[in-house]
């Protein structure tokens, strides 16, 4: 039908060409008929040829590993085969659209992923609108997380139609957070590792600085650590290190930052806490560690140390080193604030 509208035109000028023909050349009844009869041949291998065409992309386009489905923005109108892998709950775009208007349902809402409403944009307009920039989705499915990269085109503004093409980079993302990951967290206790503690580090400060809300650092480590090592090999000090680590971040707040910054050595970014309750938290921390006595029994020394206006990275994780290397000289076991 589109292709007949498409050369509606052309046929009609072409069939007034011929009739002034037969008119003009009078020709038989016969000859008009025959070539009549070509005309509508030759235009149906045409039709034949353009419906041949359709198949042909249409059977590409389904046999394509990303997901490429038609939306009128507030609807998906079609989808191909590719999208019923992953929604395998249903068997048609009609049985989908029963439940769900659009594939942006299932959008996770995360930072550096598209949502449904991006800066008062739906997400098909936002995606138009910021074409260049490479965008990824992540999308929950029956419990099932996967990541794509997405872009939509234009494919009928006069009708609202859109094309939008989902490629799946589940395995790369994953790749990619294993990566961060390793980057920033220590391989033996999975907490923050000290190249994460100068980046958060210094992103206090900052914060610190501009909006003058307090921050404090409290820094431990285990004392005669050396002992253990010596008297019950590396591998049982590894063990002592996990399971107090485990112990501490379950005492911690969600906010609090927790890394290792040496072997034996910790330390905590307090957001929003004055040094005098950081005082207490690291007197509660000494005291639940003495006591824990899990694997081996031991204690830790601890420094305190609270921001003071004008400090920078450097002036207040000197004050902080020192009050526990205080601690350690005066007997261990105990808490110097600095």
């Amino acid at each position: 039908m589109g292709l007949y509208k498409k050369y509606s035109f052309f046929v009609n000028i072409l069939l007034a060409y011929l009739l002034v023909i037969f008119v003009t050349l009078k020709l038989s009844l016969i000859w008009i008929i025959a070539l009549i009869t070509l005309l509508f041949v030759g235009i149906s291998i045409l039709f034949y040829h353009y419906n041949e065409q359709k198949h042909y992309y249409k059977d590409i386009i389904d046999n394509s590993l990303n997901i490429v489905l038609v939306s009128d923005m507030s609807r998906i109108v079609s989808a191909n085969k590719t999208f019923f892998k992953y929604f395998k709950g249903y068997r048609n775009i009609e049985e989908f659209s029963q439940k769900h208007h659009c594939i942006c349902d299932f959008f996770v809402e995360e930072e550096g992923y598209i949502s449904q409403i991006n800066d008062g944009l739906s997400w098909i307009k936002y995606l138009l609108k910021n074409k260049v920039v490479y965008h990824k989705a992540k999308v929950k499915i029956n419990e099932n997380v996967y990541y794509f990269s997405i872009s939509a085109s234009v494919l009928d503004e006069k009708n609202n139609l859109y094309g939008v093409i989902l490629s799946d980079i589940t395995e790369q993302e994953h790749y990619k957070k294993e990566l961060e990951s390793l980057a920033i967290n220590d391989a033996l206790t999975n907490i923050g590792n000290r190249r994460f503690f100068h980046q958060k580090f210094d992103e206090q400060i900052v914060l610190t600085q501009r909006y003058n809300h307090p921050f404090s650092l409290v820094i431990f480590d285990i004392d005669f650590f050396k002992k253990v090592n010596d008297n019950y090999g590396h591998d049982m000090g590894d063990k002592v290190l996990v399971e107090y680590t485990k112990y501490i971040s379950s005492i911690l707040r969600d906010t609090d930052i927790f890394c290792r910054i040496g072997g034996e050595e910790f330390i905590v970014i307090l957001p929003n806490t004055t040094k005098d309750k950081a005082y207490l938290l690291a007197q509660k921390l000494r005291e639940s560690v003495e006591n824990y006595k899990e694997i081996l029994p031991i204690t830790m020394s601890f420094g305190v140390a609270g921001y003071e206006k004008g400090d920078d990275d450097t002036s207040i994780y000197k004050r902080v080193d020192v009050a526990l290397y205080k601690a350690k000289e005066t007997g261990r076991n105990k808490v110097v604030l600095g």
